[in-house]
């Protein structure tokens, strides 16, 4: 048949089970310096994004067999040198093995249009390089680059409803 696999999108708030491993997925891409380093930190985070009908909220994508595929959320966060921004996408992962099947587009496009349908417009992405590139061939748009203390280069997007 050759057909990619029907992937579906589900809130993590309905599939709690999944929390501990959608938080283990994110550190491991990114549990480490300057990141916090420890696991439960991560599980913590991803249980207090798990939102159901306000803010912040976590969306996950699940492959036919129900394998937990990816997770994005959306927040209040605001990095310390854009507090005047909100909401903000979180999270944004995709499983290593899965990466390149467009799971994160459908990942990113629900979030957006649930975000939308909610009135937040815009919405905003802070990012580091590797990550700027998926966003704006998704339609972002990039509105500042900042270099932070720790001398991580971010990108920051922003995606308005009629984009």
């Amino acid at each position: 048949m050759g057909s990619e696999p029907a992937w579906r999108i589900e809130l993590l708030a309905d599939r709690a089970e999944l929390i501990p491993a959608v938080g283990e997925m994110r550190w491991r891409d990114w549990g480490h310096a300057p990141e916090p380093e420890d696991l439960s930190w991560w599980i913590d985070v991803t249980r207090e994004e798990a939102g159901r009908t306000g803010l912040p909220v976590t969306f996950v994508a699940l492959g036919e067999d129900g394998g937990l595929a990816g997770a994005v959320a959306l927040g209040r966060f605001e990095p310390p040198e854009l507090e005047d921004r909100s909401p903000w996408v979180m999270g944004m992962i995709v499983a290593p093995e899965l990466r390149g099947r467009g799971i994160g587009r459908h990942l990113l496009g629900h979030l957006c249009r649930w975000a939308h349908g909610q009135g937040h417009d815009p919405i905003w992405v802070a990012t580091g390089d590797y990550a700027a590139g998926f966003y704006e061939r998704c339609g972002w748009q990039v509105t500042e680059t900042f270099d932070r203390p720790s001398g991580e280069h971010v990108t920051v997007l922003a995606l308005r409803a009629d984009e």
